[in-house]
């Protein structure tokens, strides 16, 4: 079966996929200027597939010994060899349909595709090798790191054809994912690390020893931050747990500090193990939270 005929061509799911593909190269294209490497030195190309000619391709990568046999036209098309290798693990648990009653607000998982759709095109333009892997208890779906042109659209239809469910396991996650990673790759991690789970620390330190670089995207609703809500309230959990009534004002004061302390923990311990953290509320534009992420590797000296 060709590479084409897996998509799902559903209307509905190909606008959301042209909407979030226009966000995300707008979105990097406007960072990159002045920040963002050149191509790979020392780096090659090999043929991956073909493509229908169409103006303004480039006329050198005609294969005129096809054209001569078959009177069409096809474009040659290369993917980039390269020794870096990128998975982004996506949180798609049901913590990550959270939107806000706010008019203003937007869903979470919405904010984590466009700000993995835009990642994605940052490193397929570095050339870089990049995949997809969303979870909840378990990898939900996997799309291997690949860096031919084509691979991004790959990436975006996956992106939108998720549905968040089920209950956040990063332990098993993690313990399942690494046996896929090759050494020296880089492991993305974009959650709202809203799971009971209480090894996150030992699995981080475990990727590492791997020889892997770990990036972490903390991402979270301003609700989830502040708790602004007034008045008696019924709680209703998009995972497993039970229904909670309560007035948020007696819980306010403790849950925000909670949640702070979790904050400034993984911003700690992932400090300690080399492993860069970036926290982002939706509230926060994805310009400002990737600008800091570009930033922060081209001083490290990672771009």
């Amino acid at each position: 079966m060709s590479e084409k005929t897996k998509f799902n061509y559903d209307a509905e799911v190909l606008s959301r996929v042209a909407s979030l593909n226009i966000r995300a190269m707008n979105l990097v294209d406007g960072l990159l200027s002045g920040q963002h490497r050149s191509r790979h030195k020392g780096s090659s190309v090999e043929f991956a597939e073909y493509k229908d000619y169409t103006p303004g391709d480039e006329i050198k990568h005609i294969d005129w010994k096809v054209a001569g046999k078959t009177d069409k036209y096809h474009i040659k098309q290369f993917e980039q060899s390269t020794n870096l290798k990128v998975t982004i693990l996506l949180d798609a648990s049901g913590s990550m349909a959270y939107k806000s009653p706010d008019p203003q607000g937007q869903l979470k998982m919405d904010y984590a595709r466009t700000l993995v759709a835009a990642l994605s095109y940052l490193f397929l333009k570095q050339y870089d090798a990049v995949g997809l892997a969303a979870f909840n208890d378990h990898i939900t779906s996997h799309i291997p790191p690949r860096s031919k042109p084509t691979h991004f659209q790959h990436i975006l239809h996956g992106l939108e054809t998720l549905v968040p469910s089920g209950v956040t396991q990063l332990n098993e996650v993690i313990k399942d994912v690494i046996e896929r990673l090759p050494r020296r790759s880089i492991l993305i991690l974009v959650s709202d690390f809203l799971t009971r789970d209480s090894d996150i620390e030992k699995n981080l330190k475990l990727l590492v020893s791997r020889g892997l670089e770990v990036i972490l995207f903390h991402i979270l609703d301003p609700d989830e931050v502040s708790l602004p809500f007034e008045g008696d309230i019924v709680f209703e959990s998009l995972e497993d747990d039970l229904s909670v009534g309560l007035d948020p004002a007696d819980v306010r004061e403790t849950y925000r500090r909670e949640i702070q302390n979790q904050i400034q923990f993984y911003r700690s311990y992932c400090s300690s193990l080399g492993v860069d953290y970036i926290f982002l509320d939706t509230s926060i534009p994805l310009e400002q939270g990737l600008n800091y992420y570009l930033l922060r590797r081209k001083s490290l000296g990672k771009t």
